[in-house]
């Protein structure tokens, strides 16, 4: 017999052996399985109609001490007993009409639909009359609701004991026909499981035969073929070694290549850092000691985020190295960022940060190279300062005010409110230079700069325009345009009462280490205008201001003048100034 034929012969054996066994599992499964259901619904029955018991006893309980409570303390008792009968209601229809959330057949044996629905004391009558009543004596007003009500006496001393006694009798019922259901089903099961594993012994038997005759063939084949294995082993045997050369060449270049990498990575200035799979540290190059503080043996091993970076970024951190550990590369990889590091005295201090990533077995690592920018930005910072503030005074100068301006009104637009900007020029204040020089000038208008930030808000800008002169910008006033108007006013006359304050002011010279103490009286005119939204251009508003302002130096000076705001679109009208 060929292969070919031995092949089928065995293969129809196997397939109607199997689908007979299957056949019968499958019955057998299916018995199994109306065991299990016949069990679940018979424990569901019992214990849906123990809860029906229960309830009847508690609804009668509840009902008793919703007469016996005083008037005020009734609705309580109401809400419970009316939880208690609705529950009661449900569990009857489901056990009279099934409910497959509560594991409860549909279909009875005419026993039980006897005792729930035959005669004069059936159970489902009495259960729908003991529901009503209890629904009659929730519907009584308090003033009716009496311990001699006859709803209450039938509630609490007839139906109770009846309807338990009912009940009690139905579940005993139900156990009966479950435990004499349960016992069929399993003796079918175990009789459809004796068949199967008769089939499975004659399957065994029908095919051991041709199998043992096919075997001895295969094993003269195995013969031939472990000869023409023994000859592919000598080939594989002789690529082996040709491979293993190489493989020795290539790890002679990876020794080289790293002890290249470790020998660039100690001259380098900037940190190297590899992380391994858990996020621990498993290399750190000299310049990293040196720039967080921990020596090698600190370091290796340990955390890389608890270890560099500060508490409040710790979850973030880890987030990203999880999605790093799952996907491999991310939006980071390849790119430079500025993070937030920490050194071992808990210093915090910025970084840049690039990351690269590699795979070794099989299992993706980080390297980063961490440069510390401390100085970097220290210098930004400065740079921004000399850009944006004044030398001396330390205050906002022209640009940055303009930015400020700019803002105000923006923000004037999208919340509706006023702001108002003032023009301030020192009086008296020539005549201070011109005698006691220019350090003295310095330190008035340090003392004048001073003075303005204490009289606004922090969201008030306070700058220096140029000279003597000064600019107060309040932004956020009121909705109300007269509201704001004197709100900037009274600011205004604040600050001309403070910087009219006496002043003193101490040089300091260098010969003869002696200081100088220099009594000074100063004023100031101030010119002030409110404005909303870009009705007007930013210059437009500067210039009102100034306009102010000189009116107030031509009035006498140390005095506030408000431009009006009625004249604001015209500017060529030059007698809007009050």
């Amino acid at each position: 017999m060929s292969d070919l034929s031995v092949a089928r012969a065995l293969t129809w054996r196997y397939m109607i052996a199997l689908s007979l066994i299957a056949l019968l599992s499958t019955a057998a499964w299916l018995s199994l399985h109306l065991v299990i259901s016949e069990q679940n619904s018979t424990a569901a029955v019992v214990n849906v109609s123990g809860r029906q018991r229960m309830l009847s006893q508690r609804t009668a309980l509840f009902s008793n001490l919703l007469a016996n409570t005083p008037k005020a303390e009734r609705s309580v008792i109401r809400s419970k007993l009316t939880d208690a009968i609705e529950l009661m209601e449900r569990s009857h229809h489901g056990l009279t009409r099934g409910d497959i959330g509560m594991g409860l057949p549909r279909i009875m044996s005419p026993t039980v639909h006897a005792m729930y629905f035959d005669g004069p004391n059936a159970l489902d009558l009495q259960v729908e009359t003991y529901i009503k009543t209890v629904h009659e004596l929730l519907r009584l007003n308090d003033d009716a609701l009496t311990t001699t009500s006859p709803l209450l006496q039938y509630i609490t001393k007839n139906a109770p004991n009846r309807l338990v006694t009912a009940l009690d009798q139905m579940v005993l019922q139900y156990q009966l026909e479950g435990e004499a259901s349960v016992k069929r089903l399993q003796k079918e099961e175990t009789i459809l499981w004796g068949v199967t594993l008769f089939l499975l012994a004659l399957e065994a038997v029908l095919i051991f035969h041709p199998f043992v005759k096919h075997i001895k063939a295969t094993i003269g084949k195995l013969q031939h073929a472990t000869k023409e294995l023994q000859l592919h082993q000598d080939q594989l045997e002789a690529t082996v070694k040709q491979r293993t050369a190489e493989l020795e060449y290539r790890s002679n270049a990876l020794t080289e290549s790293e002890e290249k990498f470790r020998l660039i990575s100690t001259a380098a200035k900037d940190a190297i850092v590899i992380i391994g799979t858990e996020e621990q540290v498993i290399y750190w190059n000299p310049a990293a000691e040196k720039i967080f503080g921990y020596e090698a043996n600190e370091a290796i091993g340990k955390n890389l985020h608890t270890l560099l970076i500060p508490v409040r970024y710790h979850g973030s951190a880890h987030d990203g190295f999880e999605r790093f550990q799952r996907y491999g590369v991310g939006n980071v990889i390849g790119k430079t960022f500025e993070i937030t590091a920490r050194h071992k005295s808990d210093e915090e201090f910025p970084v840049e940060l690039s990351i690269s990533a590699f795979k070794l077995k099989n299992s993706w690592h980080a390297l980063g190279i961490i440069r510390d920018i401390t100085e970097r930005k220290q210098m930004e910072d400065q740079v921004r300062q000399l850009a944006f503030y004044d030398t001396l005074t330390n205050l906002p100068n022209r640009r940055l005010l303009n930015d400020r301006l700019n803002q105000a009104m923006v923000s004037s637009k999208r919340n509706g409110n006023y702001a108002a900007l003032m023009m301030l020029d020192l009086d008296n204040f020539k005549p201070l230079n011109d005698v006691h020089g220019h350090p003295a000038g310095d330190l008035l208008l340090v003392e004048v700069a001073n003075r303005l930030k204490a009289c606004v808000r922090e969201v008030d800008t306070v700058a220096r325009f140029g000279g003597d002169e000064f600019v107060v910008l309040l932004s956020e006033l009121s909705t109300d345009e007269s509201q704001s108007t004197s709100q900037a006013s009274m600011v205004a006359e604040k600050i001309r009462n403070v910087l009219s304050a006496h002043y003193r002011l101490i040089i300091n010279k260098t010969i003869k280490d002696t200081d100088i103490t220099v009594e000074h009286k100063c004023s100031a005119s101030i010119g002030v205008v409110v404005f909303i939204n870009h009705e007007i251009s930013q210059d437009d508003i500067l210039k009102r201001a100034d306009d102010a302002m000189y009116q107030a130096k031509d009035a006498g000076r140390n005095l506030v003048r408000l431009y009006d705001l009625k004249d604001l679109k015209d500017l060529s009208n030059s007698n809007g100034l009050i």
